[in-house]
């Protein structure tokens, strides 16, 4: 599993709030753009991934909180933040979806569900559906991990 930086948890609260105070009835009216949201984690521009001018390092941060979101059975965080000009997000996002195995994630429905789930999630503020997320996750490994232990248990032992 992976952890987040401490940027990473100051943007993954940024956008926890952001998906809590959201509408479930208009889950769209929680997204944020990309440079609203860089302003936000970094109003006196002093982070160079978030500064004005290298707003790219922001990218695979926002991907990087999709990841951990994902691999604690959240839906993906970041799709709260968007480009104001086309109210979508970037790219990377349908094509970071894919790399994580959802299926159409170049959809815009796939993306607007995402929203509709983050805001649903979070604005539930349950702290019983945030745990047992994280718990499925964690069966979800223990039952990879015991299928490959099973595996290795029914190959032969080679002799030297």
């Amino acid at each position: 599993m992976l952890s987040l930086t401490p940027i990473e948890r100051d943007m993954h609260r940024l956008l926890r709030s952001l998906a809590k105070a959201g509408d479930p009835v208009d889950p769209l009216s929680a997204c944020i753009g990309y440079k609203e949201f860089a302003q936000r984690i970094d109003p006196h521009g002093l982070d160079p991934y978030t500064s004005q001018g290298q707003m790219r390092g922001l990218y695979p941060k926002l991907g990087h909180i999709s990841v951990y979101e994902h691999q604690h059975g959240r839906p993906l965080l970041s799709a709260l933040v968007i480009r104001k000009a086309t109210g979508r997000p970037g790219n990377g996002f349908a094509e970071l979806a894919s790399q994580l195995g959802f299926e159409a994630a170049e959809d815009a429905g796939f993306w607007e569900h995402q929203v509709a789930q983050t805001v649903r999630f979070w604005s539930a503020d349950d702290p019983i559906m945030v745990m047992d997320s994280a718990m499925d996750q964690v069966l979800k490994e223990l039952g990879s991990i015991k299928r490959t232990v099973r595996r290795l248990a029914a190959k032969p032992v080679e002799k030297a």
